[in-house]
């Protein structure tokens, strides 16, 4: 066994002028109930801030969704109505065509065609007409020659009064 003595221990030269344990100056301690009743206050508000805050993501979430089923709603309406809009347009359409389809095609004629088609139409008209008279009489050549004057009807009072 090896023996202790004063000459084995080591002397330091620095000492700690600071105490290493500070005392409490206050001596009051606080009352534990009280904290946690703060506690249990400050909880219940955070769970309460928390389903608000849920509450309040659901109501946005509810309107961004009516919002945009609204926008597919007037979507699919303008669709329709587009649809619609063609099929009244085809309608109208075939039923322009068939009107024009009616109608005769001297309305389409311009102005100065109708009046040469009006004028042939008397030319062949009075060659008709000549050739009708011809045939009869068995004359050849132009008509006019051919005609004899008549005389004029007698005037009678009825026809001066006519022709006043």
């Amino acid at each position: 066994v090896k023996p202790y003595g004063a000459d084995n221990f080591s002397v330091t030269r620095y000492h700690i002028s600071e105490a290493y344990v500070d005392r409490e100056v206050d001596g009051k301690q606080p009352d534990a109930r009280l904290a946690a009743e703060e506690e249990r206050k400050r909880l219940e508000e955070l769970h309460r801030k928390a389903e608000t805050e849920k509450r309040e993501q659901l109501q946005k979430a509810h309107l961004r969704g009516s919002h945009a089923l609204k926008k597919v709603h007037l979507a699919q309406d303008r669709e329709r109505l587009l649809k619609e809009l063609e099929q009244m347009q085809n309608m109208d359409r075939m039923r322009r065509r068939q009107i024009v389809a009616q109608m005769p095609p001297q309305l389409f004629v311009p102005a100065y065609k109708r009046m040469e088609i009006k004028e042939e139409w008397q030319r062949e008209l009075e060659f008709a007409f000549e050739d009708m008279y011809s045939e009869d009489r068995k004359m050849k050549g132009d008509l006019i020659l051919h005609f004899e004057p008549q005389p004029l009807p007698a005037p009678s009072d009825r026809s001066q009064d006519n022709d006043l």
